[in-house]
């Protein structure tokens, strides 16, 4: 085993500055964290195979290197030999794919070896591999001695192993030149289709992000050689011509086919596809005849959400617009079921759990109007635009600097970054979230760039994840306020702690203390965070916040009882309680949580002091929609819409629990029903 050549040159960036850092690294060869743990991966397995200590890295992001591996390579070469990089066992199967797929000759064992560089038995291997992937998409490969090597089966799922393909061979290193090679696609008919939709651009007015400018004409290139081949759609349900032939976006496709001559109807759809499911900064939307439902549905889908997180959206015409804007890719990748899984969006959830959770609770009236299930990937990003809301509707804090986030990904992780920005820095002000080009032609003022990747620019630029953890907060937060005011705010520096302890005590093992350091100081952070939001659900109804009856009289008598505790500790006015009986005259099914928890609420300016809940127990239960009783009336008091969400995700979680509901309804006794909810409140 060799090193091939990115690993290589990693390899020697690290043996000459073993203080250089993931970041760094990132930056030095534009290379994402992903890729960069990939090539370490190849160095230490090789390292291993020679019997070389390996390379670690903290979580931190710091680099050790055995001293000596620096003494053994500093001053040699042979291991960075200028081999030509060698694909990992997934990129080949990635390229015998693309092969399958784009190849205008007949394909035998020898055209695989030859491409790859690998032998028979490895191709075999990978073929192997190969069979899994096209069976997950209702194909199948097969072979013939006088046809070679083929996948048959529906051209539509042809078409959408090809974009998935197309997809993953641009991570590979190069992976461009790949496609050149195996496709025999020529540079100068790239270069004439991205200024084709740079024409497409101007006739749309939009503006493709920066990734799917890249990878579109590739997609188009290969579609265009299967058209040319013959290999056409032939099923005609799987598009609705009318959803789609009155868009600007059909008018538009022309401008990339205007070179193949007279090509089916569903073949100009199908191209229609590849610009409608690309994600767009700014554009006109769907149809005339569309828009209304659509913009319905979601304003129903908000106002679900508003009713069940206890909220009130501030400008929440702003958000629906924005909505309405993105679900114009979005519409086509759900209804064709172009959806791809967005793993890079798991860190989301994480990040907005409550708020996830209820947009899913709230989204039915969306997928009514698709007719069909949401895929969560979609949902995701419904959560990142409410969530983004949320955070910009908050108070305008003092500014000193001006700041500007740029991110290649597309709109929602750039308002993301946005806004995990603006929150960590207060001090700054922030413009609106830029795409590369847009920065590039960028005519504004500003003092500092933000961005994952690296830029040409004179003024202060730090690069950050566009996800980063607690940990990498406070990391970032100290290296901008070092960078920008030689200040070391008020944010602890690690190796300074260590040199600090070094002065007087000796250290065993630098490492362990290291992570010791990063894991309590992330702690730190992360229950500062949760004190300042993340409230849980026995935080605010306690023993002193529940009242216990066997019956009451009616709904009106059960929102005045429940919200006693409320009114004797101040955190509500009489005012509150008219207005939640004058709002709710009778138990809406809306503050029903899985039939079994009331929850009435009004809005903070109806007489609320502060944040808070009370319960009230009734035995007998009240009767609601003639085929239940509820038994637990939950009052529901915000200041604002983040303190209460975890509390009321965890109340949501125990409203599904029949059995939990059932055990609490006959407790005569609140610590009894307190000890319940301490227990599902963690």
């Amino acid at each position: 085993m060799y090193l091939d050549e990115r690993s290589s040159l990693i390899f020697n960036a690290i043996l000459s500055n073993p203080e250089i850092s993931n970041t760094e690294l990132e930056a030095k060869f534009n290379l994402s964290r992903r890729q960069i743990s990939y090539s370490f991966t190849k160095i230490n397995d090789w390292l291993a195979d020679n019997n070389y200590p390996a390379i670690k890295r903290t979580n931190g992001g710091k680099i050790i290197i055995s001293p000596f591996l620096i003494d053994l390579f500093a001053e040699k070469e042979e291991y960075s030999s200028s081999a030509k990089y060698i694909p990992s066992e997934k990129e080949r199967v990635q390229l015998i794919l693309f092969m399958l797929l784009s190849s205008e000759e007949e394909l035998s064992l020898i055209h695989f070896t030859s491409a790859l560089d690998v032998s028979k038995n490895t191709v075999l291997r990978d073929m192997k591999l190969a069979h899994n992937v096209v069976n997950d998409c209702k194909l199948e490969i097969v072979y013939s001695r006088m046809h070679g090597y083929d996948i048959v089966g529906n051209e539509w799922d042809k078409r959408r192993l090809l974009i998935d393909v197309l997809r993953n061979i641009f991570d590979i290193y190069k992976g461009e030149s790949y496609i050149h090679q195996l496709a025999q696609i020529s540079i100068e008919e790239i270069e004439k289709l991205k200024l084709q939709m740079e024409e497409v651009e101007k006739r749309l007015d939009l503006k493709f992000i920066d990734e799917r400018i890249r990878l579109l004409p590739y997609i188009i290139a290969v579609l265009l050689k299967r058209i040319k081949k013959g290999r056409m759609i032939s099923e005609s349900y799987h598009i609705d011509y009318e959803a789609l032939s009155d868009t600007k976006e059909f008018e538009a496709a022309e401008i990339l086919i205007q070179d193949v001559g007279i090509i089916p109807k569903r073949e100009r759809l199908f191209i229609t596809l590849q610009l409608l499911a690309s994600n767009v900064l700014s554009s006109q939307f769907l149809t005339d005849k569309e828009l209304p439902q659509l913009k319905k549905s979601l304003r129903e889908s908000l106002d679900l959400f508003e009713l069940k997180a206890v909220v009130t959206f501030k400008e929440k015409e702003v958000l629906l617009e924005k909505l309405v804007l993105h679900m114009k890719p979005a519409y086509y990748r759900i209804k064709y079921h172009l959806t791809t899984n967005y793993t890079m969006l798991e860190k989301v959830s994480e990040e907005f759990e409550a708020i996830h959770y209820m947009v899913k609770k709230s989204i039915k009236p969306f997928e009514e109007y698709m007719g069909c299930e949401i895929p969560e990937s979609e949902v995701m990003f419904i959560t990142i635009f409410i969530g983004g809301h949320l955070i910009n509707s908050g108070e305008a804090l003092p500014v000193k600097k001006r700041a500007i986030v740029v991110c290649p990904n597309g709109v929602s992780i750039s308002r993301l970054m946005e806004n995990t920005l603006r929150d960590l820095f207060p001090e700054f002000y922030f413009y609106k979230a830029f795409s590369i080009r847009e920065f590039e032609q960028l005519d504004v003022d500003f003092d500092i760039v933000f961005s994952p990747v690296p830029l040409q620019t004179d003024k202060h630029l730090f690069i950050v994840d566009q996800f980063i953890t607690d940990f990498e907060k406070i990391q970032l937060r100290q290296r901008v306020m070092q960078g920008l005011f030689g200040l070391n705010s008020t944010i602890v520096n690690i190796d300074q702690i260590i040199n600090l302890i070094e002065k007087h005590a000796k250290i065993e093992d630098k490492q362990s203390l290291e992570k010791a350091l990063q894991d309590y100081f992330s702690f730190q952070v992360s229950n500062e965070r949760k004190q300042k939001q993340d409230k849980n659900l026995s935080d605010f109804i306690t023993p002193e916040t529940i009242v216990l009856r066997d019956q009451v009289e009616s709904w009106q008598e059960a929102i005045k009882i429940a919200s006693q505790p409320l009114l004797s500790k101040g955190i509500i006015t009489e005012s509150y309680i008219e207005t939640m009986q004058n709002q709710y005259p009778d138990m809406s099914p809306h503050i029903v949580l899985r039939m079994n928890i009331a929850i009435p609420h009004a809005s903070p300016e109806d007489g609320v002091h502060s944040t808070g809940m009370s319960l009230l127990r009734i035995r007998d239960g009240l009767s609601f929609d003639d085929e239940c009783k509820v038994h637990f009336v939950v009052v529901i008091a915000a200041v604002d819409k983040n303190q209460h969400l975890n509390a009321l995700l965890q109340l949501m979680k125990i409203a599904e629990m029949n059995k939990v509901i059932n055990l609490m309804a006959h407790m005569d006794n609140q610590n009894d029903i307190f000890d319940v909810i301490q227990t599902y409140s963690e």
